[in-house]
Protein backbone atom coordinates (compact mmCIF):
# COMPACT_ATOMS: atom_id res chain seq x y z
CA UNK A 1 0.00 0.00 0.00
CA UNK A 2 2.68 2.43 0.97
CA UNK A 3 4.42 1.68 -2.15
CA UNK A 4 1.26 2.47 -4.28
CA UNK A 5 0.76 5.60 -2.42
CA UNK A 6 4.54 6.93 -2.96
CA UNK A 7 3.79 6.38 -6.80
CA UNK A 8 1.00 8.16 -6.71
CA UNK A 9 2.65 10.88 -5.02
CA UNK A 10 4.80 11.03 -8.14
CA UNK A 11 2.67 10.62 -10.58
CA UNK A 12 1.04 13.92 -9.55
CA UNK A 13 3.96 15.40 -8.75
CA UNK A 14 4.99 15.60 -12.15
CA UNK A 15 6.41 18.86 -13.12
CA UNK A 16 6.86 19.66 -17.29
CA UNK A 17 8.97 22.50 -18.50
CA UNK A 18 9.00 26.03 -16.96
CA UNK A 19 6.19 28.29 -18.17
CA UNK A 20 5.69 32.17 -17.73
CA UNK A 21 3.03 34.61 -17.53
CA UNK A 22 1.07 37.54 -16.10
CA UNK A 23 -1.69 38.44 -14.33
CA UNK A 24 -4.63 40.90 -15.69
CA UNK A 25 -6.29 43.55 -14.75
CA UNK A 26 -9.99 43.64 -15.40
CA UNK A 27 -11.23 47.28 -15.91
CA UNK A 28 -14.05 47.88 -13.65
CA UNK A 29 -15.87 51.06 -14.20
CA UNK A 30 -19.51 51.69 -12.54
CA UNK A 31 -22.45 51.69 -14.91
CA UNK A 32 -24.24 55.39 -15.49
CA UNK A 33 -27.00 55.59 -13.93
CA UNK A 34 -30.01 56.18 -16.15
CA UNK A 35 -31.25 60.22 -15.06
CA UNK A 36 -34.78 60.89 -15.16
CA UNK A 37 -36.20 63.93 -17.18
CA UNK A 38 -39.02 65.97 -15.89
CA UNK A 39 -41.84 66.90 -19.13
CA UNK A 40 -41.52 70.77 -18.84
CA UNK A 41 -44.83 71.45 -18.35
CA UNK A 42 -45.75 68.99 -15.50
CA UNK A 43 -46.61 69.81 -11.87
CA UNK A 44 -44.48 69.35 -8.90
CA UNK A 45 -45.25 66.47 -7.46
CA UNK A 46 -47.33 67.14 -4.11
CA UNK A 47 -44.81 64.16 -2.54
CA UNK A 48 -41.19 64.45 -1.76
CA UNK A 49 -39.77 61.73 -4.02
CA UNK A 50 -37.93 58.84 -1.87
CA UNK A 51 -34.27 59.95 -2.24
CA UNK A 52 -32.57 57.91 -5.16
CA UNK A 53 -30.23 55.35 -3.56
CA UNK A 54 -26.66 56.15 -4.46
CA UNK A 55 -24.38 53.39 -6.16
CA UNK A 56 -22.52 51.04 -3.54
CA UNK A 57 -19.12 52.06 -3.03
CA UNK A 58 -16.64 49.83 -4.34
CA UNK A 59 -14.11 48.79 -1.87
CA UNK A 60 -10.70 49.56 -2.60
CA UNK A 61 -8.35 46.54 -3.15
CA UNK A 62 -5.65 45.76 -0.25
CA UNK A 63 -1.95 46.45 -1.19
CA UNK A 64 -0.83 43.63 -3.97
CA UNK A 65 2.01 41.89 -2.25
CA UNK A 66 3.34 42.80 1.06
CA UNK A 67 7.15 42.67 1.01
CA UNK A 68 8.51 40.11 3.56
CA UNK A 69 9.96 36.19 3.51
CA UNK A 70 7.16 33.60 2.80
CA UNK A 71 7.31 29.72 3.42
CA UNK A 72 5.98 26.91 1.56
CA UNK A 73 2.25 25.62 2.78
CA UNK A 74 0.95 23.71 -0.24
CA UNK A 75 1.90 22.58 -3.57
CA UNK A 76 -0.60 21.83 -6.02
CA UNK A 77 -0.73 20.08 -9.10
CA UNK A 78 -4.22 19.64 -10.83
CA UNK A 79 -6.99 19.27 -8.01
CA UNK A 80 -4.76 17.72 -5.87
CA UNK A 81 -2.70 19.80 -2.59
CA UNK A 82 0.38 19.02 -1.16
CA UNK A 83 0.87 20.20 2.75
CA UNK A 84 2.69 19.06 5.86
CA UNK A 85 4.64 15.85 5.70
CA UNK A 86 4.03 15.24 2.37
CA UNK A 87 5.96 18.00 1.53
CA UNK A 88 8.89 16.82 3.85
CA UNK A 89 8.68 13.74 1.58
CA UNK A 90 9.12 15.31 -1.29
CA UNK A 91 11.95 17.30 -0.43
CA UNK A 92 10.42 20.67 -1.21
CA UNK A 93 9.63 21.71 2.12
CA UNK A 94 12.28 24.57 2.63
CA UNK A 95 10.77 26.46 -0.10
CA UNK A 96 10.93 29.88 0.15
CA UNK A 97 10.02 32.98 -1.47
CA UNK A 98 11.10 36.71 -0.73
CA UNK A 99 9.95 39.53 -2.16
CA UNK A 100 12.07 42.85 -1.14
CA UNK A 101 10.21 46.13 -1.11
CA UNK A 102 12.71 47.12 -4.26
CA UNK A 103 11.19 44.79 -6.16
CA UNK A 104 13.86 42.60 -6.42
CA UNK A 105 13.22 38.91 -4.79
CA UNK A 106 14.31 35.10 -4.30
CA UNK A 107 12.48 32.04 -5.29
CA UNK A 108 15.00 29.17 -3.07
CA UNK A 109 13.50 25.88 -4.05
CA UNK A 110 15.53 22.53 -3.57
CA UNK A 111 18.37 24.14 -2.94
CA UNK A 112 18.80 26.62 -6.15
CA UNK A 113 18.59 29.79 -5.51
CA UNK A 114 16.63 31.79 -8.19
CA UNK A 115 16.77 35.70 -8.44
CA UNK A 116 13.41 37.45 -9.36
CA UNK A 117 11.96 40.64 -10.40
CA UNK A 118 8.15 41.17 -9.89
CA UNK A 119 5.96 44.05 -9.69
CA UNK A 120 2.37 44.86 -8.30
CA UNK A 121 0.81 42.97 -11.18
CA UNK A 122 2.20 40.18 -9.84
CA UNK A 123 4.39 39.61 -13.03
CA UNK A 124 7.41 37.88 -12.12
CA UNK A 125 10.57 38.16 -14.54
CA UNK A 126 14.13 36.58 -14.29
CA UNK A 127 17.02 38.66 -15.52
CA UNK A 128 14.44 41.19 -16.96
CA UNK A 129 12.90 38.41 -18.93
CA UNK A 130 9.16 37.52 -18.37
CA UNK A 131 8.85 33.89 -16.12
CA UNK A 132 5.83 33.16 -14.52
CA UNK A 133 3.46 35.34 -11.74
CA UNK A 134 2.11 35.19 -8.71
CA UNK A 135 -1.48 35.70 -7.33
CA UNK A 136 -2.83 36.91 -3.56
CA UNK A 137 -5.71 34.65 -2.23
CA UNK A 138 -8.50 36.27 -0.02
CA UNK A 139 -6.51 34.21 2.76
CA UNK A 140 -3.71 36.46 2.01
CA UNK A 141 -1.53 33.64 0.70
CA UNK A 142 0.65 33.88 -2.27
CA UNK A 143 -0.47 31.23 -5.38
CA UNK A 144 3.26 31.39 -7.60
CA UNK A 145 2.86 29.15 -11.02
CA UNK A 146 5.47 26.81 -11.30
CA UNK A 147 5.58 24.71 -14.33
CA UNK A 148 2.69 22.78 -14.23
CA UNK A 149 1.85 23.18 -10.64
CA UNK A 150 1.29 26.22 -8.28
CA UNK A 151 3.35 26.71 -5.11
CA UNK A 152 1.32 28.18 -2.08
CA UNK A 153 3.38 30.34 0.43
CA UNK A 154 2.45 32.06 3.39
CA UNK A 155 4.37 34.88 5.29
CA UNK A 156 6.74 33.24 7.77
CA UNK A 157 5.42 29.91 7.37
CA UNK A 158 7.26 26.62 7.14
CA UNK A 159 5.72 23.20 6.80
CA UNK A 160 4.76 22.03 10.28
CA UNK A 161 5.04 18.17 10.67
CA UNK A 162 8.69 16.85 11.63
CA UNK A 163 10.93 15.80 9.24
CA UNK A 164 11.96 13.79 12.04
CA UNK A 165 8.80 11.83 12.18
CA UNK A 166 9.12 8.29 11.42
CA UNK A 167 7.96 7.24 7.96
CA UNK A 168 9.20 4.47 8.15
CA UNK A 169 5.67 2.72 9.39
CA UNK A 170 3.60 0.68 7.28
CA UNK A 171 0.69 -1.79 6.77
CA UNK A 172 1.08 -5.04 8.09
CA UNK A 173 0.32 -6.19 5.08
CA UNK A 174 3.18 -4.01 2.77
CA UNK A 175 6.50 -6.15 2.75
CA UNK A 176 9.47 -4.85 1.40
CA UNK A 177 11.37 -5.65 -1.58
CA UNK A 178 13.19 -8.54 -1.61
CA UNK A 179 16.58 -8.12 -3.56
CA UNK A 180 16.92 -11.00 -5.46
CA UNK A 181 19.00 -12.38 -8.29
CA UNK A 182 16.70 -10.82 -10.96
CA UNK A 183 17.24 -11.61 -14.51
CA UNK A 184 19.30 -8.89 -16.60
CA UNK A 185 17.51 -6.31 -18.08
CA UNK A 186 16.67 -7.38 -21.54
CA UNK A 187 15.11 -5.34 -24.62
CA UNK A 188 14.77 -1.77 -24.74
CA UNK A 189 12.13 0.92 -23.78
CA UNK A 190 9.41 1.65 -25.60
CA UNK A 191 9.96 5.22 -25.14
CA UNK A 192 13.41 7.03 -25.71
CA UNK A 193 14.42 7.52 -22.12
CA UNK A 194 11.73 6.00 -20.33
CA UNK A 195 11.99 3.37 -17.88
CA UNK A 196 12.27 -0.41 -18.62
CA UNK A 197 13.42 -3.99 -17.88
CA UNK A 198 12.84 -6.22 -14.78
CA UNK A 199 15.12 -4.93 -12.65
CA UNK A 200 13.85 -4.83 -8.60
CA UNK A 201 15.57 -1.50 -8.07
CA UNK A 202 17.49 -2.14 -4.74
CA UNK A 203 20.17 -0.73 -3.78
CA UNK A 204 22.26 0.12 -0.68
CA UNK A 205 20.70 3.25 1.77
CA UNK A 206 23.57 5.20 1.44
CA UNK A 207 23.16 5.31 -2.42
CA UNK A 208 19.65 5.80 -2.33
CA UNK A 209 20.30 9.22 0.29
CA UNK A 210 22.77 9.83 -2.26
CA UNK A 211 20.74 9.84 -5.33
CA UNK A 212 18.23 12.31 -3.77
CA UNK A 213 20.76 15.18 -2.67
CA UNK A 214 22.24 14.81 -6.15
CA UNK A 215 19.34 15.54 -8.34
CA UNK A 216 18.16 17.91 -5.31
CA UNK A 217 21.77 19.46 -5.87
CA UNK A 218 21.77 19.71 -9.55
CA UNK A 219 20.79 22.65 -11.95
CA UNK A 220 16.98 22.07 -12.63
CA UNK A 221 17.56 22.26 -16.53
CA UNK A 222 20.06 19.18 -15.98
CA UNK A 223 18.03 17.14 -13.55
CA UNK A 224 14.96 17.44 -16.05
CA UNK A 225 17.15 16.43 -18.78
CA UNK A 226 18.21 13.23 -17.59
CA UNK A 227 16.87 9.78 -18.82
CA UNK A 228 16.11 6.39 -16.85
CA UNK A 229 19.23 5.20 -18.01
CA UNK A 230 21.62 7.71 -17.18
CA UNK A 231 19.77 7.97 -13.11
CA UNK A 232 20.32 3.98 -13.27
CA UNK A 233 24.24 4.47 -14.55
CA UNK A 234 24.76 7.19 -11.91
CA UNK A 235 24.07 4.64 -8.99
CA UNK A 236 24.85 1.36 -10.74
CA UNK A 237 21.72 -0.18 -11.03
CA UNK A 238 18.49 -0.11 -13.03
CA UNK A 239 15.20 1.04 -10.89
CA UNK A 240 12.70 -0.83 -10.99
CA UNK A 241 9.78 -0.16 -13.56
CA UNK A 242 6.30 0.77 -12.45
CA UNK A 243 4.67 -0.55 -15.60
CA UNK A 244 2.75 2.98 -15.34
CA UNK A 245 3.00 4.59 -18.64
CA UNK A 246 0.14 6.38 -19.83
CA UNK A 247 1.27 8.11 -23.02
CA UNK A 248 2.33 10.91 -20.61
CA UNK A 249 4.26 10.25 -18.01
CA UNK A 250 6.68 6.79 -16.24
CA UNK A 251 7.83 6.12 -12.99
CA UNK A 252 10.70 3.83 -11.85
CA UNK A 253 11.03 3.55 -7.92
CA UNK A 254 14.92 2.14 -6.23
CA UNK A 255 14.67 1.16 -2.79
CA UNK A 256 16.69 -0.24 0.38
CA UNK A 257 16.24 -2.92 2.34
CA UNK A 258 14.64 -1.10 5.06
CA UNK A 259 11.43 -0.13 2.13
CA UNK A 260 12.32 3.44 2.14
CA UNK A 261 12.30 4.29 -1.67
CA UNK A 262 12.76 7.28 -4.14
CA UNK A 263 10.73 7.31 -7.01
CA UNK A 264 11.53 9.37 -10.58
CA UNK A 265 8.79 10.04 -12.52
CA UNK A 266 9.81 10.55 -16.12
CA UNK A 267 7.21 12.47 -19.02
CA UNK A 268 7.04 12.94 -22.38
CA UNK A 269 8.99 16.21 -24.04
CA UNK A 270 6.41 16.38 -26.79
CA UNK A 271 8.48 14.36 -29.23
CA UNK A 272 8.35 10.94 -27.91
CA UNK A 273 11.50 11.01 -25.81
CA UNK A 274 10.97 10.76 -22.11
CA UNK A 275 13.30 12.52 -19.13
CA UNK A 276 12.90 12.94 -15.42
CA UNK A 277 9.97 15.79 -14.28
CA UNK A 278 9.72 15.42 -10.57
CA UNK A 279 11.40 12.98 -7.67
CA UNK A 280 10.28 12.33 -3.89
CA UNK A 281 11.76 10.42 -1.43
CA UNK A 282 10.45 8.24 1.23
CA UNK A 283 11.17 7.06 4.78
CA UNK A 284 14.78 9.42 4.37
CA UNK A 285 14.58 12.79 6.59
CA UNK A 286 15.82 15.92 5.04
CA UNK A 287 18.84 15.35 8.17
CA UNK A 288 20.11 11.94 5.97
CA UNK A 289 20.42 12.98 3.00
CA UNK A 290 21.32 16.72 3.33
CA UNK A 291 24.99 15.02 4.41
CA UNK A 292 24.86 12.29 2.10
CA UNK A 293 28.66 11.05 0.32
CA UNK A 294 27.62 12.03 -3.85
CA UNK A 295 31.45 12.29 -3.96
CA UNK A 296 30.88 8.99 -6.68
CA UNK A 297 27.97 10.34 -8.85
CA UNK A 298 28.75 11.53 -11.62
CA UNK A 299 29.78 15.66 -12.10
CA UNK A 300 27.26 17.44 -14.45
CA UNK A 301 26.75 20.72 -15.74
CA UNK A 302 29.57 23.09 -15.36
CA UNK A 303 31.09 20.36 -13.02
CA UNK A 304 31.69 18.15 -15.79
CA UNK A 305 35.59 16.91 -15.88
CA UNK A 306 37.53 18.82 -18.80
CA UNK A 307 38.18 16.37 -21.96
CA UNK A 308 34.63 14.62 -21.01
CA UNK A 309 33.21 15.85 -24.20
CA UNK A 310 35.01 16.83 -27.06
CA UNK A 311 35.48 20.68 -27.81
CA UNK A 312 34.70 22.84 -31.33
CA UNK A 313 36.39 26.33 -31.94
CA UNK A 314 34.14 28.87 -32.25
CA UNK A 315 34.49 33.12 -32.84
CA UNK A 316 32.00 35.06 -32.07
CA UNK A 317 31.94 38.80 -32.45
CA UNK A 318 31.90 41.31 -29.48
CA UNK A 319 31.38 45.57 -30.02
CA UNK A 320 33.39 47.77 -27.99
CA UNK A 321 30.90 50.44 -26.63
CA UNK A 322 28.62 51.21 -28.97
CA UNK A 323 30.59 52.93 -31.64
CA UNK A 324 34.32 51.70 -31.02
CA UNK A 325 35.92 48.50 -33.59
CA UNK A 326 34.91 44.79 -32.90
CA UNK A 327 36.41 41.96 -31.11
CA UNK A 328 36.49 38.87 -32.62
CA UNK A 329 36.26 36.51 -29.22
CA UNK A 330 37.21 32.77 -29.88
CA UNK A 331 37.30 29.79 -27.16
CA UNK A 332 36.95 26.09 -27.03
CA UNK A 333 33.89 25.05 -26.68
CA UNK A 334 32.63 21.43 -25.64
CA UNK A 335 29.66 20.22 -27.88
CA UNK A 336 27.81 19.20 -25.06
CA UNK A 337 25.95 20.99 -22.62
CA UNK A 338 27.41 24.16 -23.40
CA UNK A 339 25.14 26.76 -25.75
CA UNK A 340 26.85 29.57 -26.96
CA UNK A 341 25.27 32.83 -27.97
CA UNK A 342 25.66 36.51 -29.14
CA UNK A 343 23.59 39.16 -28.09
CA UNK A 344 23.55 43.44 -28.29
CA UNK A 345 27.59 43.38 -28.85
CA UNK A 346 28.05 40.97 -25.97
CA UNK A 347 28.97 36.71 -26.19
CA UNK A 348 27.24 34.13 -23.72
CA UNK A 349 28.39 30.77 -23.26
CA UNK A 350 25.34 28.97 -21.17
CA UNK A 351 25.91 26.26 -19.39
CA UNK A 352 22.35 24.19 -20.28
CA UNK A 353 21.64 20.60 -21.98
CA UNK A 354 20.37 22.25 -24.68
CA UNK A 355 20.17 24.96 -26.92
CA UNK A 356 15.94 25.19 -26.09
CA UNK A 357 16.75 25.66 -22.41
CA UNK A 358 20.17 28.33 -22.56
CA UNK A 359 18.12 31.16 -22.06
CA UNK A 360 16.27 30.13 -18.62
CA UNK A 361 19.98 28.86 -17.96
CA UNK A 362 21.66 30.69 -14.32
CA UNK A 363 24.64 29.07 -15.08
CA UNK A 364 26.48 31.77 -17.93
CA UNK A 365 29.75 33.19 -19.30
CA UNK A 366 28.81 36.78 -20.24
CA UNK A 367 31.99 38.50 -22.07
CA UNK A 368 31.67 41.85 -23.07
CA UNK A 369 34.27 44.65 -24.52
CA UNK A 370 34.73 48.54 -23.22
CA UNK A 371 36.55 51.18 -23.93
CA UNK A 372 38.29 51.64 -20.85
CA UNK A 373 38.56 50.27 -16.72
CA UNK A 374 36.27 53.03 -15.86
CA UNK A 375 33.70 51.48 -17.72
CA UNK A 376 34.23 48.15 -16.27
CA UNK A 377 33.97 49.31 -13.05
CA UNK A 378 30.68 51.35 -13.56
CA UNK A 379 28.67 49.81 -11.43
CA UNK A 380 31.79 48.58 -8.84
CA UNK A 381 29.82 50.67 -6.01
CA UNK A 382 27.30 48.80 -6.27
CA UNK A 383 28.94 45.63 -5.38
CA UNK A 384 28.82 43.41 -2.36
CA UNK A 385 31.32 41.33 -0.54
CA UNK A 386 34.15 42.37 -3.08
CA UNK A 387 36.92 40.32 -2.93
CA UNK A 388 40.29 40.23 -5.29
CA UNK A 389 41.27 37.14 -7.01
CA UNK A 390 44.58 35.90 -8.10
CA UNK A 391 45.01 37.35 -11.76
CA UNK A 392 44.91 34.90 -14.45
CA UNK A 393 46.62 34.70 -18.13
CA UNK A 394 44.19 34.63 -20.52
CA UNK A 395 44.56 35.01 -24.36
CA UNK A 396 48.05 36.03 -23.59
CA UNK A 397 46.51 39.33 -21.42
CA UNK A 398 47.61 39.30 -17.89
CA UNK A 399 43.65 39.76 -16.37
CA UNK A 400 43.18 40.84 -12.66
CA UNK A 401 40.30 38.98 -10.84
CA UNK A 402 37.49 39.44 -8.44
CA UNK A 403 34.10 38.25 -6.54
CA UNK A 404 31.18 39.91 -5.80
CA UNK A 405 27.46 39.95 -5.53
CA UNK A 406 25.53 42.48 -7.70
CA UNK A 407 21.82 41.92 -8.64
CA UNK A 408 21.05 39.39 -6.53
CA UNK A 409 23.63 37.40 -8.20
CA UNK A 410 27.25 36.38 -7.33
CA UNK A 411 29.68 36.74 -9.72
CA UNK A 412 33.47 35.62 -10.87
CA UNK A 413 35.09 38.73 -12.93
CA UNK A 414 38.04 38.65 -14.90
CA UNK A 415 39.15 41.75 -17.28
CA UNK A 416 42.07 43.27 -18.60
CA UNK A 417 43.06 45.61 -21.29
CA UNK A 418 43.64 44.08 -24.65
CA UNK A 419 44.95 47.13 -27.07
CA UNK A 420 44.80 50.47 -26.47
CA UNK A 421 40.98 51.42 -25.69
CA UNK A 422 39.93 48.11 -25.89
CA UNK A 423 39.43 46.34 -22.40
CA UNK A 424 37.07 42.94 -22.47
CA UNK A 425 35.56 41.78 -19.16
CA UNK A 426 34.87 38.18 -18.57
CA UNK A 427 31.77 37.46 -16.22
CA UNK A 428 30.76 34.19 -14.63
CA UNK A 429 27.40 33.05 -12.27
CA UNK A 430 26.45 29.73 -11.37
CA UNK A 431 28.86 27.73 -12.60
CA UNK A 432 31.54 25.55 -10.93
CA UNK A 433 35.31 27.23 -11.63
CA UNK A 434 36.91 24.60 -9.82
CA UNK A 435 40.55 23.25 -11.23
CA UNK A 436 40.24 20.58 -14.03
CA UNK A 437 36.35 21.72 -14.96
CA UNK A 438 34.88 22.23 -18.67
CA UNK A 439 34.24 25.31 -16.91
CA UNK A 440 38.21 26.85 -16.35
CA UNK A 441 39.12 24.62 -19.64
CA UNK A 442 36.45 27.56 -21.52
CA UNK A 443 37.96 30.20 -19.65
CA UNK A 444 41.77 29.22 -19.98
CA UNK A 445 40.92 28.88 -23.92
CA UNK A 446 39.89 32.51 -24.80
CA UNK A 447 41.54 34.82 -27.05
CA UNK A 448 40.88 38.04 -28.60
CA UNK A 449 41.53 39.85 -31.89
CA UNK A 450 40.40 43.20 -32.09
CA UNK A 451 39.44 43.37 -35.86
Amino acid sequence: MKRFLILLLAVLLTVGTFACGGSQNEDKTTPEQPVGETPPDAAPAAETPAPVSEPEVTETPAPAFTPGEYGLTGYRVGDYTFSGEQLIQTGIADTTLTLNADYSGMLIIMAQEMPIGWNDAGEITVSGVPYSSIVRTDAGAIEFSYGDAVLIFEPGAKATASAEADPTEAPAETAAPVETEAPAPQGEAAFPGAPYGSSDGVIDRAMLAGLYRWLGEMPNSFCYALTFDEISAAVGKQGSDDQNNDGKTQSATWWDAENDSLTVTFKDQGDGTYACSAFAISGISSKEYSVADISGFPKVASSTPAGTNPTETQTFEAKVGFSGPKVNVTAQIPNKNWQPKASSGSVYIYCAPNAKKADSSFSYFKIECKESLDKIDFYKDSFENLAELAPRTIGGIEMQGRSYKNVGMDWIEYYGEIAEGVWVSIKLTGVDLSEGTETEAILMSFTFAVQ
